[in-house]
């Protein structure tokens, strides 16, 4: 008898575990408080860490130090207050994914050492990478990386081509994906940003709070994370019926509030529409056979509706839509090794940045994965220079990692190196002219990703043009000197000294521009 590998749906909101046994399919894993939803939440008290429903118990007492949308937060520099030190994102989800693993061996009668974790299609190499961490430092020796909605598909099981959307709390993810017989192909995913369930909680806690009085709340206080919670019950009662009376919290308001669907669908409705034009672009291109909608905020009458009318009516599941991802997570982890093929692509470009910005993918987005790609180049002179790596296109370009190279010779031929595996994970390696190699994951580099090029400043990107123009004609040193002042530069924010430093760096250009040319 083979050990169980536990299927893992990490929600924003909520997180379920799953596996799947011989004769009785698949069986969801009961928490130790009796349901199978855990709470995705963790909180530091003076006593250490709460992950699930004692955490969320103890939110009113320790709201600061209570933190529930950190999934958000993976693969970024983002630092809480725990005591007299801080933590990561990594740090804060780990006492979660230990309470999975000890609710699933307390079920099973056995260790669990296994698992196949989801994350969104959307995730950058980042962030997929600090989600295999998390589920490491949690006890499981065996990783295995999927994205939500190609379990979801999964977990359909029917042949045929058919479109995905998983409507989550904290992401939205598109997925067009075709079977046949044990063979899975993503032919597409993408993800769209700032459209979640949660979002709707936020902005319905807001208007619940203008309608009370109270408009200057902060959102980390007590009585605004009450409204949080009011405002998605809310927002699920709104989904089965037309309009309600809410009772404020005791001493902020006594009459009831009577809250309208349309009032929720006024909030929600250019997020919808984001996410309805996401699916017809996907359905005119692919032409799939069916609509799937999986994720709880595919409840919502609003967007059913939008769909209906402008793609197709969506397919009657078989199952909830909450457990859609985790059943399809239990599923590929009992997939023998020789069994069905699943096939998934690339959901973002990945490439380089040139020394004037302009961007050079290496590997596009829909490339089947694994993947591999190599760029040649020569070293324009001695001494360290810097690789910046960017995922994603346009607005949504970020810069995941800047790779620098140490003791290069002019003219020195280096080979940069990217694997993307079959779960998506990035490995860096690169090769030098006498054989060394140099293997890196972009977080290690501890730097937060943003953007490549919409949030630096158009005085500063022309400034760097300029210089990469002029780099080749200087020595080392002067490249470096200019390269950490246009650094720095980035950092000087705005106000007087931004303007200030764009002016000094006018002048350094400017006369470096007169001796060169």
């Amino acid at each position: 008898m083979s050990a169980p590998v536990l299927g893992i749906d990490l929600g924003t909101r909520n997180a379920l575990s799953a596996v799947a046994q011989a004769g009785k399919g698949v069986v969801l894993i009961p928490s130790r408080w009796g349901g199978f939803r855990t709470p995705s939440v963790s909180a530091w008290t003076s006593g250490g860490w709460l992950a699930g429903e004692d955490a969320a118990r103890s939110e009113i007492k320790n709201p600061s130090t209570t933190w529930w949308d950190i999934k958000r937060k993976l693969g970024t520099t983002w630092r809480g207050r725990c005591g007299r030190g801080h933590c990561t994102p990594e740090d804060v989800l780990a006492p979660l994914m230990i309470l999975l693993r000890e609710d699933a061996e307390a079920c099973l009668g056995e260790f669990v050492s296994s698992c196949v974790l989801t994350v969104p299609a959307s995730f950058s190499f980042t962030e997929r990478a600090a989600a295999g961490r998390v589920a490491r430092s949690a006890g499981f020796s065996a990783v295995r990386v999927i994205n939500e909605p190609t379990a979801a598909a999964l977990a359909f099981g029917a042949s045929g081509k058919f479109l995905v959307l998983d409507y989550g709390a904290g992401t939205v993810d598109v997925s067009v994906v075709e079977s046949e017989g044990e063979v899975w192909q993503v032919l597409e995913s993408t993800g769209i940003p700032a459209s979640g369930g949660r979002d709707f909680d936020v902005a319905l806690a807001r208007r619940l709070s203008s309608r009370m009085g109270a408009t200057d709340l902060d959102e980390n206080s007590p009585l605004f994370r009450t409204l949080l919670a009011e405002a998605e019950e809310l927002k699920i009662m709104l989904s089965s019926c037309t309009a309600c009376e809410w009772t404020p919290p005791a001493g902020v308001c006594s009459a009831p509030i009577r809250v309208a669907r349309p009032e929720l669908e006024e909030l929600i409705r250019p997020s919808i529409e984001k996410v309805n034009t996401a699916v017809l672009r996907l359905w005119r291109k692919h032409r799939p056979d069916r609509l799937l909608l999986v994720g709880g905020g595919s409840r919502i009458p609003l967007l059913r509706q939008m769909l209906e009318e402008r793609v197709a009516r969506p397919d009657h599941l078989n199952l909830c839509p909450d457990e859609t991802v985790v059943t399809g997570a239990a599923l590929y982890g009992a997939m023998p090794d020789k069994g069905r093929l699943l096939l998934d692509v690339l959901s973002q470009d990945l490439g380089i940045l040139a020394a004037d910005g302009t961007p050079a993918p290496l590997l596009e987005r829909g490339a089947y994965l694994p993947a591999r790609a190599e760029r040649r180049f020569l070293s324009v002179g001695d001494g360290p220079f810097t690789i910046t790596v960017f995922q994603g296109s346009g607005s949504r370009r970020r810069v995941i990692a800047s790779l620098k190279v140490q003791e290069a010779r002019k003219d020195e031929e280096i080979a940069l190196s990217f694997t993307v595996d079959s779960d998506g994970l990035l490995k860096i390696d690169i090769i030098r002219s006498d054989g060394r190699i140099t293997s890196i994951e972009p977080l290690e580099l501890g730097e937060e990703p943003r953007s490549a090029s919409s949030e630096i400043p158009a005085e500063i990107r022309d400034l760097e043009r300029r210089f990469a123009l002029m780099s080749v004609s200087l020595s080392p040193a002067q490249q470096e000197r200019g390269a950490a002042v246009l650094r720095m530069a980035r950092t000087l924010g705005t106000g007087e000294y931004y303007q200030a430093g764009i002016e000094a760096l006018e002048r350094m250009l400017s006369e470096m521009e007169r001796v060169v040319g």
